[in-house]
């Protein structure tokens, strides 16, 4: 691997391959311009040199003022906004330790963003930079399959084109949603230095500040791009929010449900000795082991130092900033790129990126769980002997005794757990641009080679072995005999003080700091020619051919004791593969008509690629489009493709992880008797439900002690890629009467159907749902995945990942363009980008073997990982111009969505105001922003589905109006 990145360093970097269109295909487009006046370039979604106006494929181009417009100082953000974009990781998921690891072996990507088009996640959106692939991200916690766009260089991006059409005949795997294309500056001259800064008003925190600079030059045969950039963005806490202070939206106590039972005083259910007594621990009791003993009667368990445990009891995990609504990060990313003309036909060019980041999750302390529902084995068959010196129960305690059915403790004295991320990547490309004259004819021809890599690095502060601590409370000779070990105290709650009766000296021996790693790296070879084979009698011919061969290699590194699994968290197992995969592809465009009586322009497009990959063989994919142009204000365009996404190394070779979810056992409180604020149900279950807890040998009187449960993920060589066939239909239409408007200069009005249907999906299935299936149909093969303890409680939920489904979605995009003309009171425009998703579809297996179809559209999930799939999403931007002010209005527009709860998230219109003015002067140009997003103060709507958090991370905003001020300087 040395010499590989050494050979690369010395080529510095990429060639731009793909730089795209200078205007917007569809609502970016100005309606007066004439197609010939625009110069033939390289269009996102092929690799034929064409007209931007006239390609046949539904491209949104977003301008630097699109990308500056929010002042969101993260690209993810400003992309997870565009009514196409699904549910993505981004700032305000805050998950590490709090529910485990997500089944693709991806990782957690915590202070990670990335982008997910046509809801499909974003494993299935491709994303490029200048037409190439970029490395994946680093998560410290897996081997992730997309790309964290935290590790491109914002500074540097000119424009991003957004195409929203399968493309894995022209770019090859992932690209099934669609692909997002980031074009970096490549005539920049000059010298720009940027600052902006905000925060959320009035509260003050999510304090966001960016620092950037720019320098390019050269001269008539080379040219050069540098530029820095550094943000960080402050964290904002639930506590300090109402909606979100407790897990009950705006409760201001546990009485309303939702809160712990791990609890600073503990919370211990005994064994059948004792009758399954449910207790907590009296505030102020002592137990120093010594002559303050903690008071307990066997004949009377709630009593003396104990009470019976109620919701009273329950703790607030969501208080004393222990968790992020938005977490907090640092990047920095360096950036250079050069073109040299090493003669009139032939170019050099070399690109190099550093990134690095910093970011933070967090959580309350980390709880301690002793006995059945802990998902662990270690703690589940520990015993605590009858003279350990701080057990107050007079005998021994285990499972396997009877003695001890489930005992939880939050320890305070450990601290929160913090979970400190960084992330370097580095990227290396160079290429070499050549022009081959063939008698009449040139075709553009070029070599491309790059190398990414990656390095994150997670530390877990608050961690626990949970093999230390089943001797810590064990035989106390045995911890006398074992080097460092002090008997643990489990029972003595805060004491008489609050200060807590964990001593330093138990954590000493007890805690530790966890460390994880993970890399990857992404070795990139192409080689392609482009030109106009032969004359049609509609016009040339035009092709492109091209080779390319990737290496992908990652791994998973947890730290020894959660890959053993001692930890007292989420034990997680390593990751280690490769694979490789080599590809030929052809495109043809081909006029087939030109200005022909009563029809117009007529032209078909073919594409065809056959990927030959060293894990799951050989697949070829194609695609077939079309443009119709009647007249020349209006071209109608459609398209049918086939596509792939070969499984990740995190897919295939992915150690066993635990995945943790928020569910209430079928089987649990039967009857409706302890009630849902005390972990129970209000309503009786079906008789079909009881009769089938009754079928599998449960007790009736079975009560989940853990709000949530447990399930093992792993990875599968055995999977196959999943396919997948793409449809689309609209059309663009730039009426020339518009010119002819006094009030309108420009009008261009777009309209696409879209339907993608993915077949084989990778996933694991949902763990509730195989316990509800178990229960309804006894079928072996949803009960055999599940373990019970010998009480019943849920242990452990078998869900390897598989190809066990697949996803059925269809929409529509509208884009409309209005452009006023220029007049003394200013200049106006208007930008409207909807998308109206009418199904989608996720087909998963059943015992009867025809798949279950569970139509998402107008839903939210409540998964670990959110998504939201409202049927609305819609941005309208009012832009004002009159030299030297600038003023814009946006609005965005969610509709509303039912939860699993069948309580409907209500719809929300955010609002956000940005004012500009910028001064020429003789040192250069300086331009003053100064924006507000939510001006409207809309809080997010209330979510039962979104965890404690009780807003949704993909939907919606955090609470509170946010502000803004920028200067930026170029000359």
């Amino acid at each position: 691997m040395i010499w590989r990145a050494g050979v690369l360093g010395a080529l510095c970097g990429l060639v731009v391959a793909g730089a795209g269109a200078a205007q917007a295909q569809d609502a970016g487009a100005v309606a007066s311009a004439s197609i010939a006046d625009i110069e033939e370039i390289l269009v996102t979604g092929s690799r034929i040199r064409r007209s931007p106006l006239d390609a046949p494929a539904p491209v949104l181009e977003l301008s630097e003022e699109d990308l500056d417009r929010g002042g969101l100082t993260n690209l993810g953000a400003i992309l997870q906004r565009l009514p196409s974009a699904g549910s993505a990781i981004n700032s305000r998921f805050n998950v590490p330790g709090n529910f485990g690891f997500p089944q693709d072996g991806g990782g957690i990507g915590a202070g990670a963003a990335q982008v997910a088009l046509r809801n499909l996640g974003a494993k299935r959106t491709l994303v490029l930079v200048d037409g190439r692939r970029w490395i994946a991200g680093a998560s410290a916690s897996g081997v992730p399959i997309a790309v964290d766009l935290n590790s491109l260089p914002a500074n540097a991006i000119e424009r991003v084109e957004i195409l929203h059409e399968g493309a894995s005949a022209i770019y090859g795997s992932d690209a099934i949603g669609g692909v997002v294309n980031l074009i970096t500056r490549q005539g920049f001259t000059g010298l720009r230095a940027a600052a902006q800064t905000g925060r959320y008003l009035p509260q003050g925190d999510g304090q966001a500040s960016e620092y950037s600079l720019l320098w390019g030059g050269g001269g008539p045969s080379g040219r050069f791009l540098a530029s820095a950039s550094y943000a960080e963005e402050g964290a904002v806490y639930s506590s300090d929010r109402a909606q979100s202070a407790f897990p009950s939206p705006f409760a201001t106590s546990c009485e309303a449900g939702g809160c712990s039972s791990f609890t600073p005083q503990g919370r211990f259910i005994l064994g059948p000795n004792f009758g399954y007594a449910d207790l907590a621990l009296n505030d102020g009791a002592r137990n120093d082991g010594d002559a303050h003993r903690l008071r307990f009667d066997p004949g009377n368990p709630a009593s003396g130092d104990f009470h019976a445990f109620s919701s009273a009891d329950r703790f607030n995990f969501n208080a004393n900033r222990y968790n992020f609504l938005m977490t907090p990060n640092r990047r920095l990313n360096l950036y250079g790129q050069v073109a040299q003309d090493l003669s009139d036909a032939l170019q050099f060019t070399a690109k190099a990126a550093y990134a690095n980041r910093k970011s933070s999750t967090g959580g309350a302390p980390e709880p301690l769980c002793l006995g059945n529902g802990c998902g662990n084995a270690i703690l589940r068959n520990v015993v605590i002997d009858a003279d350990q010196i701080y057990n107050p129960f007079g005998a021994d305690l285990s499972v396997a005794n009877g003695g001890l059915e489930f005992f939880g403790r939050r320890p305070l004295e450990s601290g929160p757990r913090m979970f400190e991320q960084k992330v370097d990547t580095y990227f290396l490309s160079a290429g070499l641009d050549g022009r081959l004259a063939l008698g009449e004819r040139s075709w553009d021809w070029n070599l491309r080679a790059s190398y990414g890599h990656n390095q994150g690095r997670q530390r877990k502060l608050g961690a626990h072995n949970a093999a230390k601590l089943a001797i810590a409370l064990g035989d106390p000779e045995v911890c006398a005999a074992t080097p460092g070990c002090v008997p643990f105290n489990f029972f003595g709650g805060q004491g008489p003080n609050g200060a807590g009766s964990i001593t330093p000296a138990m954590l000493d021996f007890v805690g530790f700091v966890q460390r994880d790693f993970s890399d990857q790296s992404l070795q990139d070879y192409a080689a392609s020619l482009t030109g106009e084979a032969l004359d049609l009698p509609a016009g040339p011919l035009a092709f492109a051919a091209g080779i390319e061969h990737r290496r992908h290699e990652g791994r998973f590194q947890p730290d020894p004791i959660a890959e053993r699994g001692e930890t007292a968290g989420i034990p997680a197992g390593a990751t280690q593969g490769r694979f490789s995969v080599t590809e030929l592809h052809g495109e043809l465009n081909a006029p087939l008509l030109a200005a022909a009586p009563g029809i117009g322009d007529l032209e078909l497009g073919l594409a065809l690629r056959r990927s030959d990959y060293g894990s799951v063989g050989a697949k070829t994919t194609f695609k077939a489009s079309g443009l119709w142009r009647p007249r020349q204000d209006l071209s109608v365009r459609g398209s049918f493709s086939t596509g792939i996404r070969a499984p990740g190394i995190g897919e295939l070779f992915g150690g066993a992880v635990r995945e943790d979810f928020l569910f209430l056992d079928p089987c649990a409180d039967l009857h409706g008797v302890i009630g849902a604020a005390n972990g129970g149900r209000d309503a009786p279950q079906p008789q079909s439900i009881v009769a089938g807890c009754a079928a599998l040998g449960l007790p009736p009187d079975l009560a989940q002690t853990n709000p949530q449960l447990s399930a093992a993920s792993s990875g599968n060589e055995a999977l196959r890629p999943e396919t997948s066939s793409s449809l689309m239909l609209g059309f663009i239409h730039r009426p020339g009467w518009a010119e002819r408007i006094g009030w309108l200069e420009a009008l261009t009005l777009s309209v696409d159907y879209h339907q993608v249907k993915v077949d084989d999906a990778i996933q694991g299935r949902n763990p509730a749902d195989i316990l509800t299936a178990c229960v309804q149909t006894l079928d072996p093969r949803f009960c055999d995945a599940v373990q019970r303890s010998g009480r019943g409680a849920v242990e452990w939920v078998d869900n390897q990942l598989r190809n066990i489904g697949g996803i059925e979605t269809s929409g529509t995009d509208i884009a409309l363009e209005m452009l006023g003309p220029p007049a003394s009171l200013g200049q106006l425009g208007l930008q409207i980008q909807a998308t109206r998703l009418h199904d989608f579809l996720e087909l998963t297996d059943n015992p009867g073997g025809d798949p279950t179809r569970t139509d998402l559209a107008g839903t939210i999930t409540n998964e670990a990982f959110q998504r939201a799939f409202p049927k609305w999403r819609w941005a309208a931007k009012l832009d004002w111009r009159r030299a030297p002010w600038e003023a814009g209005l946006t609005l965005r527009h969610l509709s509303g969505m039912e939860q699993p709860s069948g309580n409907r998230l209500d719809a929300r219109l955010y609002a956000d105001l940005r004012i500009q003015y910028r001064i020429e002067g003789p040192a250069g140009a300086l331009t003053a922003t100064l924006g507000f997003n939510n001006i409207l103060d809309r809080d997010p709507a209330v979510c039962d589905a979104c965890g404690p958090a009780n807003m949704s991370p993909v939907a919606h905003d955090l609470p509170g109006v946010s502000g803004y001020f920028g200067l930026a300087l170029e000359r």
